[in-house]
């Protein structure tokens, strides 16, 4: 095991699920500026995602895909545990792991990029400036216990004796420790289940984010963050560029795009909009009850 201190992805990927960091210009040219009329998203239930992108397809819309969130590059590890995708599919990728030891006190098993897994342990009862110290972090045995369930292989001592080390000299407000070792997500998945009252499954909006959570006695303990395939459906009309983002999941956000500081009735984007849903096969009726959000730059 290697000790680190790369910030976690967390909260920066989960701005990007919820669509409130990159949006839909995520997925358009890096340097470009335009305005836009967009929407939060929306979801559909028993969405045939491969028969959706076909009939877009047949109707002339550009479909780009596989996104992974709202970039090209596969993130995250194969989710190779039946209680993950018998419910989210075997393209399915874990892109977090989460440990809840208290309210405020967590690990979490972060396989977002392509070096090896790093476990971060975060005390949110700290201020953003104040350094992580080895007081912060949950109980040894605990502490143990959650590394062995995950990395089976690996050396839970060892991880515990690196996340003092670094706590002790930390400067940032949480402990990130790398690991050398295959995760085993259906022994976690296993254990989580055999243990919650209750699960929760958040709905995605497009970019193919979902968070499994778990919880007893009232209080969440673990959660899986996956993500599955997601596309980019384009057109073009009088000059607009008009896209859907849509997941396997079935959710979906749509974005229309035109010159930076432009304007355009909303009569005209909402007709252009429910003619692509009667296209694809999506609810077109919804169209008219979506609220757009117009910003006049990307800037």
């Amino acid at each position: 095991m290697i000790a680190d201190r790369q910030p976690s992805r967390r909260r920066f990927l989960a701005g990007v699920a919820a669509g409130t960091v990159l949006g839909l210009a995520g997925c358009s040219t890096p340097g470009t500026n335009f305005a836009s009329y967009s929407t939060v998203g929306d979801s559909v239930d028993g969405l045939d995602y491969a028969g959706t992108l076909d009939r877009a397809r047949s109707a002339g819309y550009t479909v780009e895909a596989p996104f992974y969130v709202n970039a090209r590059l596969r993130i995250g590890l194969p989710a190779d545990a039946p209680a993950l995708t018998s419910r989210f599919g075997d393209d399915a990728r874990v892109v977090l792991t989460q440990f809840r030891y208290s309210e405020t006190r967590f690990v979490e098993a972060d396989f977002t990029g392509s070096e090896a897994p790093r476990l971060v342990i975060f005390d949110e009862e700290l201020g953003f400036e104040q350094p992580f110290r080895p007081t912060n972090l949950p109980p040894d045995d605990w502490l143990r216990e959650q590394f062995a369930l995950l990395f089976p292989d690996g050396d839970a001592a060892a991880f515990v004796a690196d996340a003092k080390e670094v706590a002790s000299r930390a400067e940032e407000n949480y402990v990130s420790v790398s690991v050398e070792g295959t995760p085993d997500f259906e022994a976690v998945t296993t254990a989580f289940e055999a243990r919650a009252a209750a699960t929760t499954t958040s709905e995605t909006q497009g970019d193919g984010w979902i968070t499994l959570t778990y919880a007893a006695d009232g209080a969440e303990f673990g959660s899986f963050a996956v993500v599955v395939p997601s596309a980019q459906i384009g057109t073009r009309d009088s000059g607009h560029r008009y896209e859907i983002k849509l997941d396997r999941a079935g959710g979906f956000r749509l974005q229309v795009r035109l010159p930076a500081g432009e304007e355009m009735p909303e009569s005209e984007y909402r007709a252009v909009f429910r003619e692509m849903f009667e296209a694809l096969g999506l609810p077109a009726d919804r169209v008219a009850g979506y609220e757009f959000e117009y910003s006049p730059s990307v800037w």
